[in-house]
C-alpha cells in the first residue's frame, strides 16, 4: 500500500471516529469534520465510493438532527456510523483482500476465539497501520464491556461515553453478588481493570490527533499502538475470564 493511500485510510478511521464521538454526545472539532469531507469528496480515489452519510450532510448539526429523530440509542447511532464507513475503510485497507478493518458488527458475541482472532489480527496490522491496529482493539473491548453489563442487566450511564468509567463500571458489576464460592476468584481476575484504564489514559495524555496537511491523522507510533493492543487485549480476557466465572456459578446453581 502507498504512503497516499495509507494516508487515505487513516484519515478515514479519524473522521469515522469524530463522527461517533459526535453522534454520541462527544464534543469534537467541526473544522476537522469540513476538512476532512472536503478532502474525501474532491480526491480522485475516494469521490466516488465516499460514504452517504457524508454526501448527505454538509454539517454536523444537519446529521445531528437525522440522527436524534431515527436512532435512539448511542450503540445504534454507533453501529450506524459503523456500517456507513466499513465499506469505504475495507477499500482503503492496507490489505483489502482481508476484510479485517471492519468494526465487529453490533450484534456479534465475542467469546474467547473471537477476541484472540481480533488480539492477533490487530498485532498483523501493526506493521502497516499502527492507530488502526490499537483502535481495533480498543473497540473490541467497548463492545465486550457492553456486552457483559447486558447479560447482568447494568445500564451504564448515557451521559458518559468514555471508555475508562465504562470498563470500571463493567468491573463493579462483575463484582455484585458473585455468590461466595467464585467472589474472590472473580475478584482477582477483574481487580485492577480500573487501574490498567488509567495507565491508558496517561499514555495517550498528550492527544491522539494532529493536522497534517489540512487532514486530520491519528498520531499514535507503532511502540505505543503495540502496547495499548495487548494493554486493551488483556483487559478484554481478564472481564470475559471473571464473566464466565460467574456463568460457571448461575450454571452449577441451576443444576442443582
Amino acid at each position: 500500500m502507498s504512503d497516499n493511500s495509507s494516508k487515505l485510510h487513516q484519515r478515514a478511521v479519524y473522521l469515522r471516529n469524530l463522527l461517533i464521538a459526535h453522534v454520541t454526545g462527544r464534543s469534537v472539532n467541526e473544522a476537522d469534520y469540513h476538512k476532512l469531507r472536503h478532502y474525501f469528496m474532491g480526491h480522485k480515489d475516494t469521490s466516488r465510493i465516499i460514504p452517504s452519510v457524508l454526501e448527505k450532510h454538509p454539517d454536523l448539526s444537519d446529521l445531528w438532527q437525522m440522527m436524534k429523530y431515527n436512532y435512539a440509542s448511542h450503540e445504534d447511532r454507533k453501529a450506524f456510523i459503523d456500517s456507513e464507513f466499513s465499506p469505504f475503510l475495507a477499500k482503503l485497507s492496507p490489505d483489502s483482500s482481508q476484510p479485517s478493518q471492519a468494526l465487529l458488527s453490533q450484534n456479534q458475541f465475542i467469546d474467547e476465539p473471537t477476541l484472540l482472532k481480533h488480539w492477533l489480527k490487530a498485532n498483523e496490522m501493526l506493521e502497516m497501520n499502527p492507530p488502526v491496529a490499537s483502535e481495533q482493539m480498543k473497540v473490541l473491548l467497548e463492545k465486550l464491556c457492553h456486552q457483559i453489563l447486558r447479560e447482568l442487566k447494568v445500564v451504564p450511564d448515557p451521559r458518559q461515553h468514555d471508555l475508562t468509567p465504562l470498563v470500571s463500571l463493567t468491573e463493579r458489576s462483575l463484582l455484585l453478588s458473585p455468590g461466595k464460592q467464585h467472589y474472590l476468584v472473580v475478584k482477582a481476575l477483574v481487580a485492577g481493570c480500573s487501574e490498567a484504564m488509567s495507565a491508558i489514559d496517561n499514555l495517550t495524555a498528550e492527544g491522539i490527533s494532529v493536522i497534517t496537511d489540512q487532514a486530520a491523522i491519528p498520531k499514535i507510533d507503532k511502540p505505543t499502538s503495540l502496547v495499548l493492543i495487548n494493554l486493551y487485549g488483556s483487559l478484554a480476557s481478564m472481564l470475559l475470564s471473571g464473566w464466565r466465572v460467574r456463568q460457571m456459578l448461575v450454571e452449577g446453581n441451576s443444576q442443582r
